[in-house]
């Protein structure tokens, strides 16, 4: 849509390959539990829920304990132990490598290695990627597409010149802005053309019953292979490995979003970016084509003679390109780099690249060389193992087709590349999972609840008779105390003739003649009496000396 001073396109992304948009923030193991091939996050407000009285009085045990690494691993242990009750009522889930699983379970709660007598634990801290936490759901933020339509418009500028001597005398620090007030001609941030181009976040348009995210191993691997004696020599950087959560590829027109672009038309001014430098979509859609086009087409063919690839991706990603070469061509459609392990090449300029590689320690210094160099000499790869050699996928590819808001676009070109039996796959076998974990926790639950109001009633008679009982006199709290003896043995249907209640009544019998007033004599006669009837009286001799206390008893004036 175009009006006087702007003109505004609806952007639909496809993902061509796994994104992790950095935010900072981790899923740290005292925050989710890994059952089978799903990871469940769950908030403080499940655990405190879900969880009975005696593990939460268990969980807080072990939070008043010191503040060290064995701490973290008992909190880790005890959440994956409460594993079954979490589940049905955490707030998302994600589906996980098997590999990535059966890491957890080995790990959770458990020492990594032994430093210096110190424990160093391994924390299975997962990187989470961008994400709206209401619906749980990934988003591409604008800032992140912006910064890369910004590289691919400031290569064009640059037209592949190398940094001017000037720029280059500057503190590395400073290089990049300077660059960018060169190139784009300004000196004040209102002057900066990109405050011409608005680009808000980009939204995951799928339904929620559809994965968002995945978990994956993100792996390090040699560009071109380094031999020695003829066989391939691995670098110690390829034992780097990082666990992501990432968007995952080939989900066609996935996040839609909108991009501005204001139309300034003659003005001119001090506070106006310069007017070569006011860019249509098509201009826009161009300089990212020739920028991030070669940069793939490279990247392909490297990784292809390597055998890293994923042939299926690798052949979807080439059908999709096919398909949409008129939309490339014609400035519709443009490809973008976005979010971690982008690679240095895709995110510094043609001419201007510097890459500040690490080459190992210096053997006579012993201490670690750098080098500058105009391509990278690894790249970060989506995998499944951490050592993996193929079927690997690079990070951060994706494809922007636009059209004026208010039209449609047309129908995808090519078939979809969804692999969705797997996903309703999982996600039915999750649900079934999770289904009968929660008709399990409610009947606990139902349980727990009913022993919690079972011994709140005990409790609040105890209290009822221990009032009562304080009302009563020394001799008149004996006398209960022989009642409840006597009702317990009844509700236990026992009967000893040398027993605690016999025992007791005889105690009583020897005592109470001398001291206790007659009203509770003659009820311990009574109660005597009932007692005698209930576990049988003595015999012989034994029977007429209790029948001669009792008498006294009722005849005590």
């Amino acid at each position: 849509m175009k009006h006087r001073f702007m003109s505004t396109w609806t952007l639909a992304i496809t993902p061509l390959s796994p994104l992790h948009i950095g935010t900072g923030e981790d899923y740290e193991p005292t925050q989710y539990v890994i059952d089978g091939t799903a990871l469940y996050a769950f908030s403080p407000e499940v655990i405190l829920r879900v969880l009975s009285l005696t593990a939460r009085e268990g969980l807080l045990r072990i939070l008043r304990g010191r503040p060290n690494v064995d701490l973290l691993k008992q909190v880790q242990a005890f959440f994956h132990q409460h594993a079954e009750r979490l589940i049905p009522e955490a707030e998302h889930v994600i589906p996980v490598l098997s590999s990535i699983s059966t890491e957890y379970v080995a790990r959770v709660g458990k020492t990594a290695q032994q430093e210096r007598d110190r424990d160093i634990i391994n924390q299975l801290r997962i990187a989470r990627t961008y994400g709206d936490a209401v619906r749980n759901r990934p988003i591409l933020p604008g800032s992140s597409l912006k910064g890369a339509i910004r590289t691919a418009l400031l290569d064009r500028a640059n037209a592949g010149a190398k940094l001017p001597p000037d720029i280059k005398s500057l503190h590395p620090n400073q290089r990049n802005l300077a660059l960018q007030q060169r190139r784009f001609k300004y000196k004040q941030f209102q002057q900066d053309p990109l405050r011409l181009v608005q680009l808000g976040d980009a939204a995951d348009r799928r339904s929620a019953e559809q994965i968002g995210t995945v978990i994956r191993y993100a792996v390090n691997r040699k560009r071109h292979p380094v031999t020695k004696d003829g066989r391939e020599v691995f670098a110690q950087a390829e034992r780097l490995r990082q666990v992501v959560e990432c968007i995952p590829a080939l989900r066609p027109r996935a996040f839609q979003g909108l991009l501005t672009l204001q139309d300034l038309g003659k003005l001119t001014g001090p506070g106006l970016p310069d007017t070569a430098l006011r860019w249509t979509f098509s201009e826009i859609a161009g300089a990212c084509n020739a920028f991030y086009r070669p940069i793939l087409e490279r990247e392909l063919a490297q990784l292809h003679s390597r055998g890293f690839l994923d042939a299926g991706w690798e052949r979807s990603v080439r059908n999709i390109l096919t398909a949409q070469e008129p939309a490339l061509s014609a400035g519709k459609a443009f490809l973008l780099r976005v979010g971690f392990h982008s690679g240095a090449e895709s995110m510094t300029l043609n001419g201007v690249r510097d890459i500040r590689i690490n080459m190992g320690k210096d053997p006579a210094t012993g201490k670690t060389r750098y080098e500058n160099m105009a391509a990278p000499k690894t790249i970060w790869l989506a995998a499944h193992e951490i050592g993996d050699r193929r079927d690997m996928q690079p990070f951060g590819w994706v494809l922007v087709e636009a059209v004026p808001v208010g039209q449609a676009f047309a129908d995808w070109p090519g078939n979809r590349t969804e692999s969705a039996p797997a996903e309703t796959e999982w996600l039915e076998a999750v649900s079934a999972r999770r289904t009968a974990l929660r008709e399990r926790l409610e009947q606990q639950l139902a349980r727990e609840t009913a022993a919690a109001a079972a011994a709140e009633q005990e409790a609040r008679k105890a209290a009822e008779r221990e009032a009562e009982l304080a009302k009563l006199s020394p001799e008149g709290r004996q006398l209960a105390a022989l009642r409840e003896l006597l009702a317990r043995d009844r509700r236990m249907n026992v009967r000893q003739a040398g027993g605690e209640l016999n025992n007791e009544l005889v105690a009583l019998l020897k005592t109470a003649g001398g001291s206790w007033p007659p009203a509770d004599c003659a009820a311990l006669a009574d109660l005597a009496e009932e007692i005698y009837g209930y576990v049988g009286w003595p015999s012989g001799k034994k029977k007429r000396e209790r029948k001669a206390q009792i008498q006294a008893l009722r005849t005590k004036v």
